[in-house]
């Protein structure tokens, strides 16, 4: 069910606890069996790494979000990388996903970055829109889920 908007949209960085509980329902849209405990905790280690949830609204309605991280590496330098992007599913297809990515884009360039990077899980639809932005695949993304060793892990504490 797609709903056509009537007013514009405005994009804005989510400043506020209230901002980060009122996108939830669109992260649960990418992420289903995030519960709200998890999220709240993850999103406030990651505030406090440099990470920004910005928000496209319609009057107080939340369409959208994006998740920043400005990143400085050794391979290149300094980058911007998007951590997410998520449209609501009832306002998919009318352009806002394009709308979010030039705002990135736009706020990359003004943070002095050069560079702008993501990932996707294989399979997804969303390649085609990141082709069309003129994103270029440049690898691959590999991971592997680690066990946490019980009790508490210091530095240097570890045996070999």
């Amino acid at each position: 069910m797609n709903t056509k908007p009537t007013a514009p949209i405005k994009i804005r960085e989510a400043i506020s606890d209230r901002d980060y509980h009122r996108a939830y329902p669109l992260i649960l849209q990418l992420i289903p069996d995030l519960d709200m405990g998890t999220y709240t905790h993850r999103a406030f280690v990651a505030r406090a790494t440099g990470y920004r949830l910005f928000v496209a609204e319609i009057e107080k309605e939340v369409v959208g979000v994006i998740g920043l991280v400005p990143n400085h590496n050794i391979h290149d330098g300094f980058v911007m990388y998007i951590e997410h992007i998520v449209v609501d599913e009832k306002y998919r297809g009318q352009g806002f996903g394009s709308m979010l990515l030039d705002f990135a884009e736009k706020r990359t360039i003004e943070e002095g970055c050069t560079l702008i990077q993501l990932d996707t899980d294989e399979g997804t639809e969303t390649h085609r829109i990141y082709e069309r932005h003129g994103y270029v695949k440049t690898g691959s993304y590999y991971e592997k889920a680690l066990k946490r060793p019980r009790g508490p892990v210091l530095a240097g504490s570890i045996k070999k």
